[in-house]
């Protein structure tokens, strides 16, 4: 501050000579009051800055003096919030264990003894927030997120709270707004990629979903093997769309670009190998069957292989299929199964019973196989009561040759992009038997 002083003094006094230099006789008349005077410029300026230097030192004083008590005033509450400091932190520590283990009216009486330490904000908010999914009260974590929103620093908290509260509601639209607003502000962030990615395929917006698997692999949020499968889903569903508007030639260059993305998709198998046969391709048709089956066998891959060959007899047929079986060695029982079907249609009967001793010995009787033993009881050995015992034992067989949610368990006996109950992208596997024994 003495610098600044000597430093304005001495400015003031080479103004004052400047001004005298240039125009010594300069006057200039100054009223103060009914007082009236005539003095010299140079001498009036000299007066001036001086004034002003006094005036901006009590200034300082004022300011100084401000700010002495704002840092007493704020030292003393630090003094003050240290004392419970620990308090806080061993609360904050058991509303958060308490929420986890789903002890939530614990939850709640840490959570207010909290509130009475820190007040209102952010980290009390968000603990309120777990605590309200915990209890299903998604119309008050609703209310809540919306709050959090208004704030930019707990905006990306209350974006996944309404995205997860939306899902639980099952609102997947909002869910979907929510998604790609979080999509917009932060793509570097996995849960975003994540639930944009499967509420954009929950809408069947795959052009979109396509965009958000490119922005995870760029940010390295998702790995190849992730991205090939879920992209090879994406592809094959465009592809489908685009199959209605601009025919199967497009349809086939998806399709070709999948098999060698995502080789043990079965469904864009099964269309290559119908479009090439329909294309008169059967070798190549026969070719894509027979890699598919190798990686990925099921009972569909089978069958759209015997069609390649519905103008054998029944016999020549079976031939086929047990050197197509030859290929699959992931699903064993697979191939009792078909092959026992066959047997009986070609009336080897010796063969079928030799199959199904097999396929019983490692998997509970299923539908079609009560079925088929019922046809062979009859036709086989003639025994009637026998066949009448399999036919009523039918009923309580295990469903066969069905796709499963690996998820949540919901059967389709198609496979599916997405699983309608619990929302999970791609999560259909093909079984023999529903309780996924013979695997």
């Amino acid at each position: 501050m003495r610098r600044f002083a000597l430093f304005w003094i001495l400015l003031s006094c080479l103004l004052g000579f400047l001004v005298w230099f240039f125009d010594a006789n300069g006057h200039i008349m100054v009223h103060f009051g009914v007082i009236s005077m005539m003095t010299p410029l140079w001498l009036f300026i000299l007066v001036l800055c001086l004034i002003c230097l006094c005036f901006a030192q009590v200034c300082k004083k004022i300011v100084t003096g401000a700010q002495k008590q704002m840092v007493e005033y704020s030292n003393k509450q630090s003094k003050m919030k240290k004392s419970d400091v620990d308090e806080a932190l061993l609360l904050l520590f058991k509303t958060m264990t308490a929420t986890t283990e789903g002890d939530l009216k614990i939850a709640r009486s840490y959570l207010r003894n909290l509130k009475k330490i820190v007040g209102k904000g952010p980290i009390s908010e968000v603990l309120e927030l777990k605590i309200l999914k915990g209890e299903k009260k998604f119309d008050e974590a609703e209310k809540l997120s919306l709050k959090l929103l208004q704030n930019k620093e707990s905006e990306l908290v209350g974006l996944k709270s309404l995205i997860e509260t939306s899902s639980k509601k099952k609102e997947f639209e909002k869910a979907l707004i929510s998604a790609n607003k979080a999509f917009e502000t932060r793509q570097d962030l996995y849960w975003v990629l994540e639930n944009t990615f499967r509420f954009r395929v929950l809408a069947s917006d795959w052009t979109g979903a396509l965009d958000v698997l490119e922005a995870g692999l760029k940010k390295k949020l998702i790995d190849k093997d992730k991205y090939a499968e879920f992209k090879g889903v994406t592809l094959y569903e465009i592809g489908l769309a685009e199959r209605k508007e601009k025919g199967e030639i497009i349809f086939l260059k998806y399709l070709m670009q999948i098999r060698q993305l995502y080789p043990s998709f079965v469904p864009a198998a099964l269309d290559l190998a119908m479009l090439y046969e329909k294309n008169g391709q059967v070798k190549q048709a026969q070719k894509v069957l027979r890699e598919i089956w190798h990686i990925n066998p099921t009972a569909d891959v089978a069958k759209a292989y015997l069609k390649l060959f519905k103008e054998y007899s029944p016999i020549d047929r079976v031939q086929k299929m047990e050197s197509f079986t030859l290929l699959n060695t992931i699903r064993p029982s697979l191939n009792n199964f078909l092959l026992a079907e066959l047997d009986m249609k070609a009336k080897l009967y010796d063969k079928a019973h030799a199959e199904f001793e097999m396929f019983l010995i490692n998997n509970p009787a299923t539908k079609t196989i009560a079925k088929l033993m019922a046809q062979y009881e009859k036709e086989a050995l003639k025994n009637s009561k026998a066949a009448s015992d399999w036919i009523k034992r039918e009923k309580n067989c295990e469903d066969d040759c069905l796709w499963v949610c690996t998820r949540c368990g919901e059967i389709s006996s198609k496979w599916k992009p997405f699983c309608k109950k619990c929302g999970h992208v791609n999560p259909f596997e093909w079984v023999l038997c529903v309780n996924n024994k013979n695997k």
